[in-house]
C-alpha cells in the first residue's frame, strides 16, 4: 500500500465488468478507492459489485455534473483526508499491479511537479499522444486517466473548470498548473490502457488514419472547448488551431462515420457556443 496515494474514479453508465477490470486493478494498490457517480442509469449494479470491497467508497451525485465536478470532488476527499496525490481513472481504463509502485520512482523525481502522467495505449488505435524518448518528458499536458496530481498544486492552480464540462478540462488545468509554476510531466515508467471514443483505424490511399467517433454529445463539448479556453487564457495559437480541428473533425464526420448530421450540427452548435460563452471565473 502506498498511503500518500488514493484513487479516484468518475463514473456515468460505465460498463460494469470494465469497471470490475479497473477496480481490481488498483484496489490492491492504494489504501483506499474512492467513486464519484454521475448520475449512472446503471448506479444499482456498481453499488451491488462495490459493496464486497473494504476499501471502495462511493458517492452519488444523482445527475450528472460533468467531469471537472466529479474531479473537483474526489480532489476534496483526499485533501480532507491528509492524501498527497490523487490517481485519476476513467471508468474504463485498467492498471497494471506495478503502477502505483512505478509511481513513487517517479513523483518527486524533480521539484515542483504537479501532474505525472502515463504513456496512453488506447485498445483500438495505439499509443495517443506523447511518447517520451527517455525515463521521462517535461509536457505541456496529459489527459486525466492514469495522471497522479498532487493535491496541494490542485489547490495552488484552481481547481478545475466545471464550465468546461466534460472535454479539455485537463488540458486547461494542465495549462493553469504550470501558470502557477509546477510541472506537467510524463513517465515511460507508466503505461495504461485507456479507451479514447470509438476508435478505428481507416485507410485513405496508401495511408493509415485514426478516426475516434466521439458521440454527437461528445461533439458538443469538444468542439465548444476547443474555442472557450483558448480564449479563456488569451492563447491565440491555441485559439487557431481549436478552430482548425473543429473544421477538421466535421470533415473527418463527413467522410468516415455515421450519424453525420447530429454530430455536425452538435459541433456547430458548440463552436458557436464557445466563441460568444462568458469566460470569466463565476
Amino acid at each position: 500500500m502506498y498511503n500518500a496515494i488514493y484513487a479516484g474514479i468518475v463514473t456515468y453508465n460505465p460498463d460494469i465488468e470494465n469497471l470490475k477490470k479497473n477496480i481490481e486493478g488498483i484496489a490492491g494498490q492504494v489504501p483506499i478507492v474512492i467513486i464519484v457517480d454521475n448520475g449512472s442509469e446503471n448506479v444499482g449494479a456498481i453499488k451491488n459489485y462495490i459493496k464486497e470491497i473494504n476499501n471502495v467508497v462511493m458517492i452519488c451525485f444523482g445527475t450528472n455534473k460533468g467531469i471537472a465536478a466529479a474531479l473537483n470532488r474526489l480532489m476534496q476527499y483526499g485533501r480532507d483526508s491528509g492524501f498527497q496525490w490523487m490517481l485519476s481513472l476513467d471508468q474504463d481504463s485498467v492498471c497494471p499491479e506495478d503502477y502505483c509502485k512505478n509511481a513513487l520512482s517517479i513523483l518527486n523525481i524533480l521539484p515542483d511537479i504537479g501532474i505525472v502522467g502515463p504513456v496512453i495505449h488506447d485498445r483500438k488505435v495505439g499509443i495517443v499522444g506523447h511518447n517520451p524518448k527517455g525515463e521521462y518528458g517535461i509536457v505541456n499536458t496529459c489527459i486525466t486517466s492514469g495522471a497522479f496530481v498532487k493535491i496541494s498544486v490542485w489547490e495552488k492552480a484552481g481547481k478545475y473548470d466545471e464550465k468546461m464540462f466534460i472535454d479539455s478540462v485537463d488540458f486547461e488545468f494542465c495549462y493553469r498548473v504550470r501558470q502557477a509554476g509546477y510541472l506537467v510531466i510524463q513517465s515511460r515508467k507508466l503505461s495504461l490502457d485507456h479507451s479514447i471514443g470509438k476508435g478505428k483505424i481507416v485507410s485513405v490511399g496508401p495511408f493509415k488514419k485514426k478516426i475516434k467517433e466521439h458521440s454527437a454529445f461528445r461533439c458538443f463539448y469538444i468542439a465548444r472547448n476547443n474555442i472557450y479556453y483558448p480564449r479563456k487564457h488569451k492563447l491565440l495559437l491555441y485559439y487557431v488551431r481549436g478552430n482548425y480541428r473543429n473544421f477538421k473533425n466535421i470533415l473527418e464526420i463527413l467522410f468516415f462515420e455515421k450519424n453525420k448530421l447530429d454530430k455536425i450540427c452538435s459541433i456547430f452548435n458548440g463552436w458557436k457556443q464557445g466563441l460568444f460563452m462568458n469566460i470569466k471565473d463565476e
